[in-house]
């Protein structure tokens, strides 16, 4: 029975450090995400790049509207609590959540999403009272 519980103890402390490694390989340290995606905020030949990050727990969203540098926008995400969430990954998708026909950004962080809406130039949070589907 002690050995079990033995096994248990490494298997579980295994499993934690070789999930921690898959995500440096991935997102690196401190975590972060990129991609491309056309959002109507970029030239017609080169769509936007955003960077996610989570820097000490403080979500980071940059966006380069066409890949320009000179119009640069930074939108702050949640703060993180609880041990070990400076090294919770944090990526993006988009998509049309309030039926404007512009993509808004989706923000996942573990098992939550949190929406910025398009207004047609940059992305804001949410305001209360207003409906989204995901």
């Amino acid at each position: 029975m002690l050995g079990m519980v033995a096994l248990w103890i490494v298997g579980t402390g295994l499993v934690t450090w070789g999930s921690t490694q898959l995500d440096d390989w991935h997102y690196g340290r401190p975590r972060t995400f990129q991609m491309d995606a056309r959002v109507g905020h970029d030239d017609a030949v080169t769509p936007s790049h955003f960077i996610a990050m989570n820097l000490n727990r403080h979500v980071l969203i940059i966006e380069l509207p066409g890949g320009d540098t000179s119009k640069a926008r930074i939108y702050s995400g949640p703060t993180l609590f609880g041990d070990g969430q400076e090294l919770t990954p944090v990526t993006l998708s988009f998509k049309d959540v309030n039926g404007d026909g512009k993509p808004d950004m989706l923000v996942h962080i573990q098992d939550q999403t949190f929406v910025f809406l398009n207004d047609g130039t940059q992305f804001r949070p949410l305001k209360p009272g207003e409906h989204v589907t995901l």
